[in-house]
């Protein structure tokens, strides 16, 4: 592997341990500030920042003059969708029990990245890619019938489907972020190839300004009722909060996600795909130790299912096209 795929490649791992973080952070982000104006000056200042040091840096605005306009137009797409969606998933949940079934249908994207890069880039796929799936999804169903707290050891069917009717669009806003983040990962390296660019500021401002349009428009009327008040107006900059919006701004987001492309289009994609059926893991350790919740062991085996289920789809997938 030459050393600039390498660079790519580490910088992924980073990213993936960066995004552990990103729902428990976020989580406290969307309670002090807002669910809309939080996620608008998370988005605006890491846009506003990465922005200023493309420009400071020789040559990376003609590097990306380089990117074809439907890298833009798909892969940006993708990117402003699953970063509103992640958001307000994030902050809509009604409770903590909804904030990690959120999270793991998100983490769905590892095992559909590397489906989707399977088809995308024509890889050699073994027969054994059905199984990886099948146990990706049976930990998605145990996740989502699991009680949290002192239920925690029974499995709730009558308690799923009261969440689900009484929010459904987090569910919903969960399996999209699941495979519009695999459609982004997958598709970066067909669209683009290697170019040495760093698109990820312009999408962060393009995702601010969707939310300047959310709160200009009214947040509640835009996304339901669901929304609550603190949608519109900050709750308060306390100290926590004013710590989360930098972690989640600089570190969290422009950070990892900048680090990620990097690796999904110059790195080797199907090993920094490997490393990121660990993020569910990292994830719900953050949610437990900073949010104070206890997940119950259904949470904890639906984790390891779906990191099951992504190594068993990781070497069901060559590194090479299928002849």
């Amino acid at each position: 592997m030459p050393t600039s795929a390498r660079v790519s490649t580490g910088l992924g791992f980073l990213a993936i341990l960066f995004w552990g973080t990103s729902i428990a952070v976020g989580r406290l982000v969307m309670t002090d500030v807002g669910l809309v104006l939080g996620p608008f000056i998370l988005t605006a200042t890491s846009g506003t920042i990465g922005t200023i040091v493309l420009f400071v840096r020789p040559g990376q605005i003609a590097k990306l003059r380089t990117l074809p306009a439907r890298y833009w137009i798909v892969c940006g797409g993708l990117f402003v969708a699953y970063i509103v969606s992640y958001n307000l998933g994030v902050g809509m949940a009604a409770d903590r029990r909804q904030l990690l079934a959120f999270g793991i249908l998100n983490y769905l994207w590892p095992v559909l990245t590397l489906v989707f890069s399977a088809l995308v880039s024509r890889l050699r796929v073994r027969p054994w890619l059905g199984v990886g799936v099948l146990l990706a999804m049976v930990g998605i169903v145990l996740a989502l019938f699991a009680r949290q707290g002192s239920g925690a050891s029974e499995l709730g069917t009558g308690s799923l489907l009261s969440d689900v009717r009484s929010n459904p669009i987090v569910y919903g806003l969960g399996l999209f972020c699941g495979i519009s983040w695999g459609l982004y990962s997958a598709l970066g390296r067909k669209l683009a190839g290697p170019v040495d660019a760093n698109p990820v500021p312009l999408f962060f401002l393009a995702t601010a300004l969707v939310y300047g349009i959310l709160l200009a428009a009214g947040a509640g009327r835009v996304v339901g009722a669901a929304v609550p008040a603190a949608a519109v107006a900050a709750v308060g900059f306390s100290p926590r909060a004013i710590g989360a919006l930098a972690w989640r701004a600089l570190v969290s987001d422009l950070l990892a996600y900048a680090f990620w492309d990097a690796a999904m289009r110059r790195g080797n994609q199907v090993l920094t795909a490997t490393a990121s059926f660990f993020t569910p893991l990292l994830s719900t350790a953050c949610v437990a130790l900073l949010l104070r919740v206890a997940p119950g062991w259904q949470f904890w085996a639906a984790c390891l299912l779906l990191v099951a289920g992504a190594a068993v789809s990781r070497f069901s997938v060559g590194d090479g096209p299928a002849r």
